[in-house]
């Protein structure tokens, strides 16, 4: 039977979309493209991501196939990303056919993140008023860095939307977090906007962006893995800059 180009090339470019935008490495996302097409009988596979985009060839009866994709919007869902993977695999191991490969691919990219919204929220303030403790804050000092910290977290989902920007609705966010932890560190003397800050800024510190853009270097991705330690170090600036704007109130 017979397996359409088309088919092919959509179910590769969603699975490595999936990946990419929901913050898995590039080269996993090149991968998981080249094993679905080379599965799926195509032949002379190349497959190239960018945190930006993605490029993927193969050859079917003398036929080449080329297509570019762009993925401007990136999140954090590893979920989805694992899910992605788990039906890259199965349909290598002849579980699954493209078709039911590709619909269930489609599922996952339109699936909503499996937490609510408010327990994101819990959960970003409890982070970051422990790590603010661990920073050596004390136990008093926790409420009002969580409460800092979840300021940050809505102001960047809000502003996420009205700006395309991205070093700038950071910096907006951490200087609306910060603010809020000097008006506390204002009304409460007792409290120190040194562990605030600290507690505050957490949701914003790009962890996962740095631990791919080291696993892409390592892998040999070095376009990917320059470019995701740049977009790291840009969030790494915008909250340096905000926290400094913040301090500076305080002279």
């Amino acid at each position: 039977m017979s397996v359409s180009p088309d088919l092919v090339m959509d179910t590769c470019l969603l699975a490595g979309e999936i990946m990419l935008k929901n913050g898995g490495e590039t080269y996993r996302s090149e991968e998981t493209m080249t094993l679905i097409a080379r599965a799926a009988g195509m032949d002379s596979v190349n497959s190239s991501a960018t945190p930006t985009s993605i490029i993927l060839s193969f050859r079917i009866n003398g036929e080449d196939h080329t297509r570019m994709i762009r993925t401007p919007h990136r999140t954090i869902d590893l979920n989805k990303v694992t899910l992605a993977n788990d039906v890259s695999r199965r349909f290598v191991s002849g579980q699954i056919t493209l078709q039911q490969a590709y619909r269930m691919l489609c599922e996952i990219d339109q699936k909503t993140t499996i937490y609510p919204k408010w327990l994101q929220l819990v959960a970003a303030g409890m982070a970051s008023g422990s790590f603010a403790m661990l920073s050596g804050g004390y136990w008093y000092e926790l409420l009002p860095a969580a409460l800092a910290a979840v300021t940050v977290r809505l102001s960047s989902d809000f502003f996420e939307q009205l700006f395309r920007v991205k070093f700038f609705f950071e910096f907006v966010s951490a200087l609306l977090g910060g603010m809020l932890a000097l008006l506390i560190v204002t009304l409460f003397p007792e409290l120190r906007i040194s562990v605030l800050i600290i507690g505050a800024m957490l949701p914003l510190f790009p962890g996962i962006a740095i631990t791919n853009s080291l696993r892409d270097l390592m892998a040999g991705d070095l376009v990917a893995g320059v470019s995701r330690g740049a977009e790291a170090l840009l969030t790494a600036l915008s909250v340096a800059a905000a926290t400094a704007v913040t301090l500076w109130f305080t002279r």
